[in-house]
């Protein structure tokens, strides 16, 4: 457990550096954050054919979603 939650968080990192952590992901509405995970899902081809690698993204999108709804919400 430990190894693939390790995954995860390498994964957000580079997620966040890619698209530019929270100011960026805050922008998003929860249908958004749906809508992106499906997409992953459903990723036939390419470097996200790779099953584990699409879970892997799924659920660092999933984390950045959880993140985001909080912060949204402490406020």
């Amino acid at each position: 457990m430990k190894k693939i939650l390790e995954y995860i968080r390498k994964e957000r990192k580079r997620q966040d550096r890619q698209w530019g952590g929270a100011d960026h992901d805050d922008q998003h509405f929860i249908e958004d954050w749906e809508e992106y995970i499906c997409e992953f899902a459903n990723a036939e081809r390419g470097p996200m054919n790779d099953f584990r690698g699409r879970m892997i993204c799924i659920a660092a999108l999933a984390v950045a979603a959880i993140q985001s709804h909080d912060r949204k919400n402490e406020a």
